[in-house]
């Protein structure tokens, strides 16, 4: 019997590929990574948050003698990658990531992505001050060096079958996708989760209009045949473009919503979020804050809104 079939945290997804659910201590309060059965090991597709209780989890499945032959990031948040460097430099497992993904590592290594994204907020009107989510171990997880970088549309052995390597920006810049053709699997990461509609983020300056890049992320998927969708929390989708049209919907829902805010005066996206999501009151979610200013950042970008800034705050109107 596969040892990996003992524990109760894993589930057979098929004969070769087994997903390992992981707590964390926020968001969604689980973390989804895969083993993909190899010749030489399993890889491990994404390796959940940098905890005691993930390492302890990782341990025990090493331990049992399940040999792991290399890891692979989707994206570089630390859900994602948190134990990347622990797998590294504790059992000397090869780690691989997007060369845009590595370009996002070290513009954490410069500590200065909260400090950003507060002034973001504050720009939008933000009253509440809150800032995103840190922790104190960001300094060390981003301090690593990857074995190995992949580029869009190039090919990447996980376990025993190659998979192309399909870039889907949105949830974050660097996101990446991994497809089997013939067996039509999909690794979709946040790209798609089967209950909550995932965080379209501005992590830099270098983020322009992450929600118009979310929806042409969508249309590379919907190309494809994809039986099996394997996200990064939650259950396994096996009917991604439905999946994606219901969050597309919701989307438009809620820009539909935007419009209706600003029709009669110029809003700030706190002021907006707190009336969409808090219905009048002042909301409490960075989310949500976040996930209006980038609606907001593509309304303008088709020409329904337009901005202006006063006193260096963002107040969003409709477009003549």
């Amino acid at each position: 019997m596969n040892k990996l079939n003992q524990l109760s945290m894993v589930k057979k997804v098929t004969e070769d590929i087994y997903l390992l659910s992981i707590p964390v201590p926020f968001g969604m309060k689980q973390m989804n990574c895969y083993l993909l059965r190899g010749e030489s090991g399993f890889t491990v597709i994404d390796t959940g948050v940098y905890s005691i209780e993930g390492m302890d989890i990782w341990s025990r499945i090493m331990d049992m003698g399940v040999a792991i032959e290399k890891v692979v990031l989707t994206h570089y948040h630390v859900d994602h990658l948190g134990l990347a460097k622990w797998f590294q430099e504790k059992h000397g497992v090869p780690v691989y990531i997007s060369n845009i993904g590595y370009r996002e590592i070290k513009r954490r290594q410069k500590k200065d992505y909260r400090e950003y994204v507060i002034r973001l907020f504050n720009q939008h009107g933000n009253s509440d001050h809150y800032s995103p989510r840190g922790s104190e171990y960001d300094q060390y997880i981003y301090d690593f060096i990857p074995n190995g970088l992949f580029d869009e549309g190039q090919p990447i052995r996980l376990g025993n079958e190659m998979y192309e390597a399909i870039w889907t920006p949105g949830h974050s810049a660097d996101h990446f996708c991994f497809y089997q053709q013939k067996q039509q699997i999909m690794i979709v990461g946040d790209l798609v989760l089967d209950k909550i509609s995932p965080v379209v983020l501005i992590e830099s300056p270098q983020d322009i209009n992450p929600l118009k890049e979310y929806f042409i992320s969508f249309e590379k998927v919907e190309k494809l045949n994809v039986s099996i969708a394997l996200p990064g929390h939650g259950k396994v989708i096996e009917n991604v473009n439905k999946r994606m049209e219901e969050i597309r919907l919701g989307h438009e829902h809620r820009l539909e919503e935007m419009i209706t805010a600003i029709k009669d005066e110029a809003k700030t996206s706190f002021k907006v979020a707190g009336e969409i999501y808090g219905k009048g009151k002042t909301h409490k979610s960075a989310p949500q804050l976040m996930a209006t200013i980038t609606r907001f950042i593509y309304l303008e970008s088709i020409g329904k809104v337009k901005s202006q800034i006063r006193d260096g705050i963002l107040f969003y109107s409709l477009a003549k």
